[in-house]
């Protein structure tokens, strides 16, 4: 390590708050429609504080192409290549809370336009939606068809007043302008809701950091703040305010203006920054994770991840694990990486506090090799 006068470190340890959602609810913007008035959906809905609006290639089903043996479908997806419109096959279950599964279903047909599947029952029918199957479905679809480009990303007032996501997005003149202008400039492209539920979170405590650099704390005053950290609690307020603030600096919406520009180690921070860093606070972490829509989240401010340039093909391939099981939960473990995001934000600035992950500096080296 070198520059040793140029390093304070206030304490031997230093914490991260770190925000993840529950797996994202997709939905259509007909949707919005279909289920404001249903009150079982609504209540499925009422916690989700953050949406996204996301657009991406149309996909559509091949109308040509269908057969069902008991509940399995088979069938094409249409998607618009390179070198024109490609069949990509694929197998989808009906299963729950799709279609119940002590129901027969009759026959299935599909809407002309290859938009969704309807699904007929003894109770009736049922209409599912192409991207529900995109998500559901066994195929060969490349990462690039089912990408989604984030253009907005809002919070919803949520569980504790009467206002959701739904009503935000019913009267919400973003997202009709939103709807007006890829009708107008990319009809090719369809618009989606991200539903997300961000109500979990936890404090990182790291030693991490100079560790040739004495912490200036007593050890009185370095125990009371590992205690500080360690009795963290946010209210649901400032959950829904970090994550929506983090989020959209990370992916830098094109139709959100506000917070994208937003220094986080800023002396003039937004109040609920200052809220957490006065719990003892230095550092942001927002997770978000689409790996159940099989869908990667982007923009060109923030790129999807490719696993290639994370990790070898030998690893990719788990050709060092021998049981079967652990080979599956890694592949899993995989598929979760490759479709997550994590906003990372330290609150300091290594003027004021040259410490924690963003604080490490190598022999030879002039650079922080963790700037978060």
């Amino acid at each position: 390590m070198n520059h040793f006068s140029e390093v304070t470190r206030l304490f031997s340890m230093e914490g991260a708050t770190h925000l993840y959602s529950s797996p994202p609810t997709m939905l259509t913007p007909a949707d919005i429609y279909h289920v404001k008035d249903n009150p079982a959906h609504r209540t499925a809905l009422a916690g989700c504080n953050i949406y996204l609006i996301v657009r991406r290639q149309r996909i559509y089903l091949n109308p040509e192409i269908l057969s069902r043996n008991g509940r399995v479908v088979s069938g094409e997806f249409l998607v618009l290549r390179e070198h024109g419109m490609t069949r990509v096959p694929f197998t989808y279950e009906i299963c729950l809370p799709t279609i119940a599964s002590g129901l027969e279903i009759l026959d299935i047909t599909l809407a002309p336009n290859g938009s969704a599947m309807v699904v007929n029952t003894s109770e009736g029918g049922q209409m599912i939606a192409v991207n529900v199957i995109v998500a559901g479905a066994q195929s060969e679809l490349m990462p690039e068809d089912t990408d989604m480009e984030v253009l907005y990303v809002g919070q919803s007032i949520g569980q504790a007043n009467s206002l959701t996501a739904l009503d935000r997005l019913l009267s919400h003149t973003k997202f009709q302008q939103i709807l007006a202008e890829n009708s107008t400039h990319s009809p090719e492209r369809e618009i989606l809701l991200l539903l997300c539920r961000f109500e979990h979170g936890r404090t990182i405590i790291s030693n991490g950091g100079d560790f040739n650099v004495e912490a200036q704390a007593t050890d009185a005053q370095d125990s009371a703040h590992f205690d500080r950290l360690r009795e963290v609690r946010l209210k649901r307020h400032e959950v829904v305010s970090l994550a929506e603030a983090a989020l959209i600096n990370y992916f830098k919406p094109y139709y959100n203006t506000l917070l994208k520009k937003t220094n986080f180690a800023a002396s003039e921070k937004l109040k609920v920054l200052k809220q957490l860093m006065k719990k003892g606070i230095t550092g942001l972490v927002v997770e978000i994770c689409s790996a159940n829509l099989r869908s990667r989240l982007g923009t060109r401010d923030a790129i999807p991840i490719e696993l290639e340039d994370w990790f070898s093909e030998e690893v990719i391939q788990g050709q060092n694990i021998e049981e079967l099981e652990i080979k599956q939960q890694w592949q899993e473990e995989l598929k979760v990486i490759g479709h997550s995001h994590w906003a990372r934000f330290a609150l300091t600035t290594n003027h004021e506090r040259n410490t924690f992950l963003h604080g490490t500096k190598f022999m030879g080296q002039t650079e922080k090799a963790w700037t978060w």
